[in-house]
């Protein structure tokens, strides 16, 4: 048989069993004597106690309670030494200063006052010390590129990772809060704590929550939190092999892509290897290279100090590291955008070179237009793409363009033959060099033509949008006569 108590707190009569009357009387004490005596110090407690009489009206209404009840609520709330120490506490009435620095453990909790989703990111941010928006553009740069592996380890750490729910384990979220009073701090932080309850305990699903909540459910919760830091050493040891093999594996490729491309392709000379040089400078290709090694790299690096801060848990200025990450992986995309902007420019100027021919005079009524016969060489060639004009092959392993001319017929009175080479560059140099790499093929046979079907762009040129214009004159009285195999390429006549 217990003895029971009438007591009223913050308005409200409950009967309490005698121990856990004592129980509730100590740490309301323990908690006055450390907050102080000063009027602020009073209303923590105020609120405090409210919180308390919150909790017991839907804990235990109707009935008496029970020392494990108190004890519950307590857990819920934080200890005293949770929330402020004893020695702290005494050393700053001692020396009677009102900024005192307390240190509270560190832990990793998910924050829920600050989520999208789980509070994952959040967390992380409280724990380094960063601000979670960087977690989260990581998390999502990283989720499109890892085939779902980031989405995986963002689920687990949903799981293992305990939401900071009481008011201790907010403090520890953070770890070495700096409170200008201790009275001004601790009621901030639970007047935060507050508000949020007294409005979630009002909806609905408060109360359907709280029905379906059984002693299962917490025992599976704490045993989770236990087992929270071999996880958290498993997590991060998968966490750095992962990122090191990763950015092992970037930084490979970038360094060794040729010899990559084509030994993994079998003949190591394969024209896979040889397309950047097709369309990109040397710059702007180191330029790409670079900004990928940012882009991609960078959450790579932020992946792998995480992982490592969660196997050795050492202190660092976390706040220094993600904001010096954010600014390099920022710099990766305005290197993206300025590569891009470099390479429409190597479209930005058109250059035409001109060449002027006199066909030999015919005795014939009837000029023919005949197409260059092939050559027999014996080459594999394997169309690859069409970029309209032009098109792209690989011949014997090497990576060839292309492009189909475009021919006018013209009527006067000399019989003459003339090409235009047209091509675009940076600058009119480099668009001069590019049409003068491009090479197209004729030869006159009496009253026939022999034109090739399509002119070739040199290895040593970029593909810019290159175009052949033949013109031929044909003198007035004569006929002319056009192959089925050329008439496709004839604009005008």
């Amino acid at each position: 048989m217990n003895k029971t108590i009438n007591i009223n707190l913050d308005g409200f009569a409950f009967k309490i069993e005698e121990d856990a009357y004592e129980r509730l009387k100590n740490y309301l004490d323990t908690l006055k004597e450390r907050l102080g005596e000063d009027g602020e110090a009073q209303e923590v407690i105020t609120d405090i106690e409210a919180r308390i009489a919150e909790l017991f009206q839907y804990k235990c209404a109707g009935s008496t309670i029970q020392l494990a009840a108190v004890n519950e609520i307590i857990d819920t709330i934080g200890e005293p030494n949770d929330i402020v120490d004893e020695e702290e506490a005494a050393n700053a009435d001692a020396k009677g200063s009102s900024s005192t620095i307390y240190d509270s453990k560190k832990a990793l909790y998910r924050d829920p006052d600050d989520r999208i989703f789980g509070g994952v990111c959040a967390g992380l941010g409280a724990y380094f010390d960063v601000d979670p928006l960087v977690f989260r553009i990581i998390a999502v740069v990283t989720a499109l590129m890892s085939f779902g592996v980031v989405a995986f380890i963002y689920v687990v750490l949903w799981i293992v990772m305990p939401k900071a729910q009481t008011l201790a384990q907010r403090m520890e979220m953070r770890g070495g809060i700096t409170f200008n009073t201790v009275s001004d701090n601790i009621k901030e932080e639970y007047a935060a704590v507050t508000s949020r309850f007294k409005a979630y305990k009002n909806k609905p699903s408060y109360k359907r929550m709280q029905n379906k909540a059984n002693k299962t459910g917490d025992a599976m919760a704490k045993g989770l939190y236990q087992l929270l830091n071999i996880f958290g050493i498993i997590l991060g040891v998968g966490i750095v092999i992962w990122s090191v093999l990763s950015i092992m594996g970037l930084v490979g490729f970038v360094a060794f892509k040729d010899t990559l491309l084509s030994l993994a392709l079998t003949d190591g000379n394969h024209f896979i290897a040889s397309i950047p040089d097709r369309f990109l400078s040397q710059m702007d290709q180191n330029l790409m290279m670079a900004a990928a090694l940012l882009v991609i790299g960078i959450p790579f690096i932020v992946i792998l100090y995480l992982g490592l801060k969660l196997i050795f848990r050492f202190n660092s200025h976390g706040k220094v590291v993600g904001t010096s990450a954010l600014i390099l992986w920022l710099a990766g995309i305005v290197l993206v955008f300025f590569t891009g902007i470099r390479i429409a420019r190597s479209f930005e100027e058109t250059e035409t070179l001109s060449e002027q021919h006199a066909l030999k005079s015919t005795t014939a009524q009837t000029i023919y237009l005949r197409p260059s016969e092939v050559k027999q060489h014996g080459a594999e060639r394997d169309f690859l793409m069409d970029m309209d004009p032009l098109s792209a092959y690989s011949e014997d392993g090497a990576f060839k363009v292309e492009g189909r001319p475009i021919i006018n017929i013209r009527r006067g009175d000399d019989f003459a033959l003339s090409i235009d080479r047209r091509a675009r560059g940076l600058n009119d140099e480099d668009a001069a060099f590019n049409a003068r790499n491009t090479s197209y093929e004729w030869t006159q046979k009496d009253s026939v033509i022999y034109l090739d079907r399509s002119f070739k762009i040199a290895d040593e040129a970029l593909v810019r949008q290159q175009r052949v214009i033949v013109t031929i004159q044909i003198p007035y009285g004569k006929s002319l006569e056009v192959s089925p195999y050329l008439d496709r390429f004839i604009d005008e006549y």
